[in-house]
């Protein structure tokens, strides 16, 4: 059995209750749910047993499903009551290190990710910036460069180059 560092259970997105497998309830975890939600314990079976194996183990939760006490905020919704298999259940001592190796890298590597995508995207933010003003200064040149020809046509005479530069530079 591996025995890793402990992990913050409240940065991870609650592997254990999604992915780490079936959830068995003996009887004194029946009875306990069943005050705990305020309902007998037959209808606590009714309602929320969902398999019962050849060896008559009862379960709350099948394989990589989704645990249904679960709430939206992924907290237990019962998790004063929590069946045995679910307190004792911690995700850097199992032999299976799966939900271990995805906890460890979503509490590691997407937060360092995501500050490398924040930097990406202010570098990308500055360069457009830096892309947009340098499109301006050319759209400027160019149409300072169009004048210039525009007055030379109109005149007879040929500027010197100087000029043209000196006239360009100005308007842009």
């Amino acid at each position: 059995m591996a025995n890793h560092e402990r992990l913050d259970c409240m940065k991870c997105p609650s592997l254990c209750c999604r992915m780490a497998g079936y959830v068995r309830v003996s009887r004194d975890d029946i009875r306990r749910l069943a005050k705990h939600l305020k309902i007998t314990t037959g209808e606590f079976e009714r309602r929320h047993i969902l398999e019962i194996t050849k060896k008559g183990e009862k379960r709350i939760k099948e394989g990589f499903k989704t645990c249904q006490f679960l709430t939206e905020d992924r907290m237990c919704g019962v998790y004063d009551a929590r069946p045995h298999d679910c307190r004792g259940y911690v995700c850097w001592n199992q032999e299976d290190e799966t939900v271990y190796d995805y906890a460890v890298f979503l509490q590691d590597k997407v937060p360092a990710l995501r500050e490398r995508e924040k930097d990406l995207k202010k570098d990308q933010n500055s360069s457009r910036q830096n892309l947009h003003e340098a499109v301006v200064a050319v759209s400027a040149a160019q149409a300072a460069l169009s004048a210039a020809m525009i007055r030379l046509a109109e005149t007879k005479s040929s500027p010197a180059p100087e000029e043209c530069a000196a006239d360009v530079l100005e308007r842009v």
